[in-house]
C-alpha cells in the first residue's frame, strides 16, 4: 500500500500539545497522527507492529509521568 500525504489545519492549542507529546514520547508527528487516527477509526490492527509498540511505549512514559506528578503532590500535601 503506498502512503498519501495530506495536509491539516489545526488550533494552535492543539499543536501545542501535540509538540509537548512528542517531546516526551520521542514519537514523530506522523506517528502520533497516524496511530490516534487509527485508533479513533477502530482499525489500530491496521497499524504496523512496530507502531503499536511504539504507541504503548509512548502511553507508558505518559503514565509514569502522571504517576510520578501525582505522587509529587499527595506528598507535598501530607
Amino acid at each position: 500500500m503506498s502512503n498519501i500525504s495530506i495536509g491539516i489545519r489545526i488550533p494552535a492549542n492543539l499543536y501545542q500539545q501535540l509538540e509537548s507529546y512528542i517531546a516526551k514520547t520521542h514519537l514523530t508527528k506522523t506517528e502520533v497522527i497516524l496511530n490516534a487516527l487509527a485508533q479513533y477509526l477502530d482499525v489500530s490492527e491496521e497499524i504496523s507492529l512496530s507502531q503499536r509498540v511504539a504507541a504503548l511505549e509512548a502511553q507508558m512514559i505518559e503514565l509514569k509521568s502522571l504517576v510520578k506528578n501525582t505522587s509529587s503532590t499527595n506528598i507535598s500535601a501530607i
